[in-house]
């Protein structure tokens, strides 16, 4: 790392030129690679002082007299091998290992380290564990894994290693799981016996449900030394919003009754809370809440449901739309006050915009905008002040208005049911006409409009609402993703009428799953949940 970089709050000064080269170096291929590529990849840097850091404490774990035989899979440039070479002294480096399937990283990391004792493989870390002369070969493994989403791996390829995994080591790997949990589990081959072994992970596999295998294999076929997990306000890499933890355990069976450090917060050195806990009260739990950090029960973040994000609630039924919702030219005729006036979109065949702008007022930037009317006064207020909304209303009892089912069961027949405007709304019924695109469709409401019954309110919850703040790019990607909601789940979610119709009720859109969870919104309803208990 150059000289007064600073990367989630490690700042480092490096005048070693190794270290110097690789830092830049790492950069120019990170920024020739788009983020969504680097993204899909899993590719996200560790910083130098972190690396030198899990090195250091990876490394006194192991006696002083043994030698090192190091590995570092998912090397990239290798910052663990520059970690290693800078903070070996006095230790005898039997060999070190890296593993790096990108040619992009791995070339450069062949003409950094290849012409010391440091040898590069440009190859697949899962299919270097597979070969029989690399079982139990090394005694001190540091990385930062992939973090591959599991919709990024192939089918046939998570197939494979899930029965691997339940072969060699008796653990079932869930389907959602992403490529890190698989790297660690396979790595447990080429550990030797009372090797140590530290990863940077997502703190994610704590408290989701495809966390288990991994969870279990910490508690019952390693030793645990230590957790550490960083606050979610504090990402440890300057280009990815992810929450991390570092694990570090020992190639060994837990004796009975097995202590571990957890920590919390601050950094690796220096964190803002410790606790000391029994690895036997963490068996079988199917998520870690851990005492006196209390992480809760959290939505699975490859599950989450529009429930977890939203309240859903049906538009306004006035009773009679054709005299409630009225153009400019009635609200001139008799008077009409503006505060009794509310924008309302109109018919979703006549909406074709995904995105309702507005002005300053929030009044929606539509052609031939009308309004609701929505009075809230009682009669005899109307009669006395507003002559001519009452001269509107005798209108309405003269055509029968008040009689209508709706009308007649409230307090005051042109009384309104409350609804604030929603900042997102969906179409309550379409028809699919055996295409495939949804029947449903999701709209982003920038104005105040409110809307009818033939659509649905999505009130944000708070978490969300602090999420998305005023940042309109987070709110258009929110759209991107409920519009991309595969129309078999909103069919599936809802029901089914003749002529191609289809219609979703609150309760069932709730229970809709994302297909995508961006990773601002997957990190920030895990940071909502996590609370620090008394230090």
């Amino acid at each position: 790392m150059v000289a007064g970089e600073e990367a989630a709050g490690y700042a480092v000064t490096v005048t070693e030129a190794g270290e110097s080269e690789r830092f830049f170096l790492q950069r120019q291929i990170d920024e020739s690679k788009s983020p969504a590529e680097r993204n899909r990849l899993g590719q996200f840097s560790t910083p130098f002082p972190l690396a030198c850091q899990i090195l250091a404490r990876s490394k006194g774990e192991l006696p002083s007299d043994v030698p090192i035989s190091f590995i570092e899979p998912a090397l990239g440039t290798g910052v663990f091998f520059s970690a290693l070479r800078h903070g070996s002294q006095g230790r005898v480096i039997k060999e070190a290992v890296g593993v790096e399937i990108d040619p992009a990283y791995g070339e450069i990391s062949k003409r950094l380290w290849e012409c010391s004792d440091f040898h590069v493989e440009i190859g697949d870390f899962l299919l270097f564990t597979g070969n029989p002369v690399n079982h139990a070969r090394f005694n001190l493994l540091c990385t930062n894994p992939p973090y591959v989403r599991h919709h990024h791996l192939l089918p046939d390829a998570k197939v494979a290693l899930q029965s691997r995994i339940r072969e060699q080591m008796g653990l079932a790997v869930s389907g959602l799981s992403g490529l890190y949990v698989y790297f660690v589990l396979v790595a447990d081959s080429i550990i030797a016996k009372d090797g140590i072994a530290s990863w940077l992970l997502p703190a994610e596999f704590l408290y989701v449900n495809y966390g288990r295998a991994l969870r279990e294999y910490l508690t019952k076929q390693v030793t645990l030394l230590s957790i550490h997990h960083f606050d979610p306000e504090n990402v440890q890499f300057d280009d990815a919003l992810v929450s991390s933890c570092i694990v570090i355990y020992r190639k060994k069976r837990p004796a009975f009754n097995t202590s571990f450090c957890f920590s919390f917060g601050g950094d690796f050195e220096h964190p803002d809370h410790t606790r000391i806990l029994n690895i036997e009260d963490q068996k079988g739990k199917l998520k870690w809440t851990l005492p006196h950090f209390d992480l809760p029960d959290v939505p699975n973040q490859d599950n989450l449901k529009l429930r977890d994000i939203f309240s859903v609630h049906r538009g306004i039924a006035t009773g009679a739309n054709e005299y409630f919702i009225i153009e400019q030219e009635t609200i001139e005729r008799y008077s009409i006050p503006r505060p009794f006036l509310k924008p309302i979109l109109p018919s979703p065949r006549l909406l074709t915009q995904e995105v309702i702008e507005s002005d300053p007022n929030g009044t929606p930037l539509l052609e031939n905008l009308h309004f609701l009317l929505d009075c809230d006064q009682p009669p005899h207020v109307v009669r006395e002040e507003y002559s001519g909304l009452w001269s509107y209303f005798e209108k309405g009892m003269e055509q029968g208005i008040h009689n209508r089912y709706l009308c007649a069961n409230k307090d005051v027949w042109y009384f309104q049911e409350k609804r604030q405007p929603s900042l997102f709304l969906a179409t309550y019924m379409g028809r699919s006409n055996g295409n495939k695109r949804s029947p449903i469709r999701f709209i982003l409401n920038m104005s105040k409009a409110v809307a009818t019954n033939v659509y649905l309110h999505l009130y944000p919850t708070e978490g969300l609402s602090r999420l998305l703040g005023n940042d309109r790019s987070r709110m258009l990607e929110l759209l991107r993703i409920l519009n991309a909601i595969p129309l078999e789940e909103l069919l599936l979610a809802g029901r089914a009428y003749g002529g191609g119709l289809h219609k979703v009720e609150p309760k069932e859109l709730l229970e809709v799953t994302l297909p995508d969870v961006p990773e601002w919104l997957r990190i920030g309803t895990v940071k909502q949940l996590i609370l620090i208990g008394p230090a």
